[in-house]
């Protein structure tokens, strides 16, 4: 879907440049004060808050929420324990990550400026996850409080237009910490 979103974007772009010309139209030179960093940073900040959204949410899902509610944490084998605490630290640490670049994407974006404030929040309670899962004390009230958290961003960044879709990042990924 992320590749459909680009290439239409692509193709319409490409039309708007080379429609004047085929239409006989002479072509105004852009002056370079026209075209701003700023408003290139903000067309990107869309596109770039969805991907690190997605990958953020989907790791937190995949390896912390789905796991915990499970109850692969307080069952098992000592080393079925340690391998998922592990997988959770891992994956917590690479959630922070990617939702602090997903909040730096949204603080350049009007559109997305209403899910600034609880990307924020979330941010803080990942990072709260993040030393949890370090002292192997992770408690149903801060899972809980996160999960529905993300879904109020997800539901949010829907109704301004962005849809986040969640991916779960490759092990390469968590491992160096970033896409």
């Amino acid at each position: 879907m992320r590749h459909t979103r680009l290439i239409v974007i692509t193709l319409a772009v490409a039309t708007l440049a080379v429609a004047p010309t085929l239409a006989g139209a002479r072509t105004v030179p852009v002056s370079p004060a026209a075209i701003t960093t700023t408003h290139a940073a903000s067309v990107l900040a869309v596109p770039k808050f969805v991907f690190h959204a997605g990958l953020a949410f989907g790791a937190f899902h995949h390896f912390i929420y789905l796991p915990f509610k499970a109850g692969k944490f307080t069952s098992g084998s000592f080393l079925s324990k340690l391998k998922n605490y592990v997988e959770a630290g891992a994956a917590a640490l690479f959630v922070y990550h990617e939702t602090k670049l997903a909040l730096q994407d949204a603080q350049q974006n009007k559109v997305l400026k209403l899910v600034v404030s609880p990307l924020t929040a979330v941010a803080a309670l990942f990072n709260t996850i993040v030393s949890k899962v370090k002292g192997h004390n992770l408690d149903t009230a801060t899972i809980t409080s996160a999960e529905g958290a993300v879904a109020t961003i997800e539901n949010q960044a829907k109704r301004s237009g962005s849809s986040v879709s969640e991916v779960v990042p490759s092990a390469k990924q968590l491992l160096t910490g970033s896409a």
